[in-house]
């Protein structure tokens, strides 16, 4: 069966913490009244596609997933990762599920699309992870705060993942990287049983960690870049969009 339509084998597992870098508390922020973390979960909701739970790091977060009826567990909170994060979730309460979407808890609208064609490949057999890429426009080919992936794309826009990194480059073949993780309950706890690679703590990207570790991640180019916060920026502009949407 296609796994798009097989709900019951799929779970969304959405990590959240508090301590964000660039954008205090990111993810209790409110859009237009409702906190961030509660607009990813209703996105993912949805779509339909599985059971939608919260990986907490903070019991602030937790206040407001309980307050707004939504299912979490509260971890610890330092993990290495968003993935080593859902895993403690994943392994303690719902290990019987197959396919772990680990959604990023600060993108608070995606395409269906965007989900769709990354589940998508997990028909595939030879694939460990996927993941998502959009076109790399050129303003942000020197901007290290977008992730690059390099990738020779197929005619179904698909392909498997050479490298990432956030440097400026001329190389051919480059994309924005979207940080959606899709794994199967093997190549996730295969993931989490591997050390941190240097790539991996050099670069801050989780990914290197598969990588370096010859996982096969496939990436599936999406047409609809997600709307994702970093910065104060960030926010006032899916305030507006989420706004005009509600209002046409």
């Amino acid at each position: 069966m296609h796994l798009f339509k097989e709900k019951k084998s799929t779970i969304v597992l959405i990590p959240a913490r508090l301590n964000s870098k660039r954008l205090k508390q990111k993810i209790t922020r409110t859009i237009n009244g409702t906190p961030l973390i509660v607009h990813v979960v209703n996105r993912a909701k949805k779509m339909g596609i599985g059971k939608v739970v919260v990986a907490s790091g903070d019991e602030k977060i937790s206040r407001i997933c309980d307050k707004n009826k939504i299912e979490s567990h509260l971890t610890l909170k330092k993990h290495k990762s968003g993935s080593d994060r859902i895993y403690e979730v994943y392994e303690k309460f719902y290990k019987n599920y197959h396919i772990i979407v680990n959604l990023q808890g600060d993108m608070p609208y995606f395409s269906d699309e965007l989900i769709k064609n990354t589940l998508d490949l997990m028909n595939d057999k030879n694939v460990d992870i996927a993941t998502s890429a959009v076109k790399l426009k050129e303003i942000n080919r020197n901007n290290k705060n977008v992730v690059k992936v390099r990738v020779k794309m197929d005619k179904n826009k698909k392909g498997f993942a050479k490298d990432f990194f956030r440097e400026s480059s001329s190389s051919n073949h480059l994309y924005h990287h979207i940080g959606i993780y899709i794994y199967t309950s093997y190549s996730l706890r295969k993931f989490i049983s591997l050390s941190q690679t240097t790539n991996e703590k050099n670069r801050k990207l989780e990914q290197m960690r598969a990588l370096d570790n010859k996982l096969k991640i496939k990436v599936a180019l999406t047409n609809h870049e997600p709307f994702s916060v970093d910065t104060l920026s960030d926010l006032r502009k899916i305030r507006y969009f989420l706004k005009m949407k509600q209002n046409k």
